[in-house]
């Protein structure tokens, strides 16, 4: 599965975390039993499965024959079945028909107890059950949508949702071929995650029996039923297909060029080619997971994978190339070879991103993942560092408690495997890997597996310094101290906000890597600080002039430094890569946070290193901006904050120019919307403004006379000042979509008009209108952004509206809710607690969001009470100089 939780500007406020909640990847529906295992003392070895699927319909009915080996005698045994009404069912054994009781689990919903009428001996036993149920319809499990009058059926079955879509033993360590097969009505297409082996019509309706899967989990499997159209994937070593809804065939051809490069670079890497028989890729309308890694058959939201040729952006490619990696790196790892229970689940999810932003990088180095990489991880580390934070990898009982951590797993887990990648070498690194395929292929496998392959081939201790990172929360802060004689102290600790009392000091193994200069010229050492304390010498020619610590950004650590040090890395800005000027200001960032750096400090950097020239390093700075104006910019500051935005910027967009130039870098391409979007929303730059006011006007008369770059941020930023007729024409536009794309930006735009009245019935619409699960909160989150005023308005139109804006969203979804009272208001955070421990409200995991959320908020109310004054005087000094 993939995604991630992006913050484009690295804000503090939830007016930018609320839009998170439509692009998180959660894993599980249900989250308010006990959640209970099943003993493998029975062990399926097949399963068949027989659906009969018209999702014109709202029910579908089916049937199941699974065959299991008994080990110990036993008269019980339990298989999983959620919301289903299960009909006739038959149990037989070695010696015949079985007579037996069932009954649903007093304490988990989803288990049903089976209790045979004699004791069952060891041997193989093969239950038939008939069920009938209706389709979901929330996108999950098994469900279905309409897309401009044709019925669609499509599944998301990670973590535990294959339970609601048919009787399964619906855990990852049962690992077993199974065999589908489909009855649908005669002019539907079907997709599952084998070749099909045999079609037959009667009477209106086919049937398609697919062949059998190699070993499964259930949580792989996938069926996609309907009008679909596929467009062949040429030059790949396996069969390959883009499959889409009717009418979308058109818009795959990027993804057509990117599959077959990224399939074998990834085949080079594993030594091994992609291990089914054949690929399918599905582009799905309504997909709140982003993608799934179902074997042979891969599920992506549409708006991933379809891309508009004539407006393809460098940002769309990016993403498209990062994501089909990232899915396609879990068919060895994650799907050949399998972790035994979810508490690896961070595992799966890291080593993917890892590996799909490695391969990405390899085939398409112009798309810079390894500083999108590394901007991720900076990210990750702000919520790394707060009391609230929790270890990836720890015991899981219950798969609905994966929802709380999953930015954190994603980032950190790939930051620490790109960090130890380094540490002992790629080669041994890799061999390591490949190793612990051989060892587990087709079958399951943890974590201590794949760190104990990787001791072995590198000789060195893997497994103790990945669990320093991996078994433990937080970030480690490394202080960098030099003495006269040119030794160098490192001293390691856990990275703490200001006013924050650790109550461990853990101790973590760190590869620091240093770059530093000389007379001679520029050099790097790297050393393992594995003691609370280490100092060493240099190799040096003469007198250090700086040092930068983590400089390719590859460390997952801050590091600290005097004023002196930090002050004579800035002004040897020349000599650095655009990566380690981002690493620097990222870090100071942290600093700031810690109380070590001011906040009048941290402007006036941000204000130097705005000067550069360098996309990257442009793109940093504006992340830095939003930084400063979540902690420290309430309402009332606002103009204030827009001179110093537009000081700030503007000579980037003047030397960029607003309108992309042919043959320009697509690092200028790309970080042009960031600045044109800071310079309007935060810099109130009237000239910007109608600019793009213009820009959309030409959009929506000739979409070809724009460039693609540019059309997302000016139909958002025209809407500011929109009146009725825009309003109805935006609103006209995204139902009448035919591009994914264009469906995102109109949407999106609804939420960005600041009239009462149409803000007012924005909202309404967001849950009347036709939205897809994963667009219900597009529209209040870019509200909530507008201004602290505007999230307390969305807080208090939640609170109104939240039976019917729960009962639209995918149930997992509650739990996340919080982040809308995340910022820098005590009141509004005093004001979620009360209104989501409500026991009428109350959904298992919501305390464990609301203490996030208040980390977040008190760090942010404690720097603007430590800083807030100091920053309040700079900005007013620059209004005053205007003047």
């Amino acid at each position: 599965m993939f995604g991630r939780v992006i913050s484009k500007t690295a804000t503090l406020t939830a007016r930018y975390v609320a839009l998170t909640l439509a692009t998180l990847l959660v894993c599980n529906s249900q989250s308010f039993a006990d959640f209970k295992r099943l003993d493998p003392n029975a062990y399926p070895t097949f399963q068949s499965i027989n659906l009969k699927l018209d999702p014109a319909q709202a029910e579908y009915s089916g049937s199941v024959s699974i065959q299991f080996d008994i080990k110990k005698a036993t008269k019980t045994f339990s298989f999983n079945s959620e919301n289903l009404t299960l009909g006739k069912m038959k149990l037989k054994g070695p010696d015949g028909f079985v007579g037996f009781n069932q009954v649903t689990n007093a304490g988990d919903s989803s288990v049903v107890d089976i209790t045979a009428d004699d004791e069952m001996k060891p041997g193989t036993y093969t239950l038939d059950i008939e069920f009938t149920n209706d389709f979901n319809t929330q996108a999950t499990s098994l469900y279905k949508l309409e897309v401009e009058g044709s019925s669609y059926s499509f599944t998301q079955f990670e973590s535990n949702d294959a339970r609601e879509a048919f009787p399964c033993w619906d855990e990852p360590m049962f690992k077993f071929p199974y065999q589908i097969t489909l009855t649908v009505p005669e002019n539907h297409e079907t997709v599952s995650n084998t070749p099909f082996l045999s079609e037959s019509t009667t009477d209106g309706w086919k049937t398609v029996v697919f062949e059998k899967t190699k070993p499964l989990p259930s949580y792989l499997l996938a069926i996609a039923t309907g009008e679909l159209e596929f467009v062949d994937v040429p030059g790949m070593s396996t069969p390959g297909r883009i499959v889409t809804v009717k009418g979308k065939s058109a818009m795959t051809q990027e993804a057509i060029n990117a599959t077959p490069k990224i399939l074998a670079a990834l085949e080079e890497y594993f030594g091994r080619p992609y291990p089914y028989k054949k690929l399918d890729m599905l582009a799905v309308p309504e997909f709140w997971a982003g993608a799934m890694e179902n074997a042979g058959a891969v599920t992506y939201r549409e708006t991933i994978l379809l891309v508009d040729p004539n407006e393809a952006t460098v940002s769309q490619k990016r993403r498209l190339a990062s994501v089909v990696a990232h899915e396609l790196a879990h068919m060895w790892f994650g799907d050949l070879v399998t972790m035994e229970w979810w508490d690896d689940l961070w595992l799966n999810e890291s080593f993917a991103s890892w590996m799909g932003n490695k391969v990405t990088h390899e085939v398409f180095p112009e798309y810079q993942m390894d500083i999108s990489t590394a901007r991720r991880a900076s990210g990750v580390m702000s919520s790394d560092a707060r009391p609230s934070a929790e270890a990836i990898r720890k015991p899981v009982s219950d798969p609905g408690d994966l929802t709380g951590n999953v930015g954190v797993i994603y980032v950190k887990g790939e930051a620490t495997l790109k960090m130890f990648e380094r540490w002992v070498g790629e080669d041994a690194f890799r061999q390591g890997v490949l190793d612990y395929l051989a060892d587990n292929e087709w079958g399951n496998a943890t974590a201590d597996e794949l760190w104990n392959a990787l001791s072995k081939a590198s000789g060195m201790d893997v497994t103790s310094a990945m669990g320093t990172f991996i078994e433990k929360p937080g970030v480690p802060l490394v202080k960098v101290e030099t003495s006269l004689d040119g030794s160098v102290t490192l001293t390691q600790s856990r990275f703490a906000n200001f006013g924050i009392k650790q109550v461990e000091t853990p101790l973590w193994t760190i590869p620091v890597e240093l770059r530093y200069a000389d007379k001679s010229g520029t050099r790097s050492q790297t050393v393992t600080l594995a003691e609370p304390s280490m100092t060493f010498k240099l190799e040096s020619d003469g007198d250090v002039q700086w040092i930068l610590p983590n400089p390719g950004v590859s460390g997952y650590y801050r590091w600290e430094a005097s004023s002196a040090a930090l002050n004579a890395i800035a002004n040897a800005s020349s000599a650095l890569a655009p990566i380690e000027k981002m690493g620097y200001l990222g870090n100071l960032a942290a600093l700031l946070d810690a109380g070590v750096v001011s906040g009048g400090d941290y402007l006036k950097a941000l204000s130097a290193f705005a000067n550069d020239g360098d996309p990257n390093v442009i793109s940093a700075v504006v992340a830095g901006l939003g930084k400063v104006e979540g902690a420290f910019v309430p309402d009332e500051l606002k103009d204030q904050y827009a001179i110093y935005v537009r000081k700030t910027l503007s000579p980037a967009l003047t030397l960029y120019g607003l309108d992309p130039q042919d043959g320009e870098e697509e690092t200028i391409s790309r970080v042009r919307p960031q600045l044109i979007g800071m310079m309007v929303n935060s810099g109130h730059d009237e000239k910007v403004q109608r600019y793009c006011e213009e820009v959309a006007k030409k959009y929506l008369h000739d979409p070809t006379s724009v460039a693609p770059s540019t059309i997302g941020i000016a139909i958002s930023v025209s809407a500011l000042r929109g009146h009725r007729d825009m309003f109805d024409e935006y609103r006209n536009r995204f139902e009448s979509a035919k591009k994914p794309a264009d469906r995102r930006r109109f949407l999106g735009a609804l939420g960005q008009f600041r009239d009462p009245e149409l803000r007012d019935e924005a909202l309404r619409y967001a849950f009347e209108g036709p939205l897809r699960p994963q667009e219900l909160f597009t529209i209040p989150g870019s509200v909530a952004r507008a201004s602290d005023e505007s999230q307390e308005y969305i807080f208090n139109w939640l609170q109104k509206n939240y039976e019917t804006i729960t009962a639209k969203m995918p149930p997992m979804f509650k739990t996340f809710l919080p982040f809308f009272a995340g910022g820098c208001s005590g009141e509004l955070l005093a004001e979620a607690n009360t209104f989501f421990m409500d026991s009428t409200r109350y959904v298992k995991g919501v305390e464990r969001q609301l203490t996030r959320v208040s980390d977040q908020v008190n760090d942010c109310v404690g720097l603007r009470d430590r800083e807030g004054p100091a920053v309040a005087a700079y900005l007013r000094s620059l209004s005053e100089d205007k003047n």
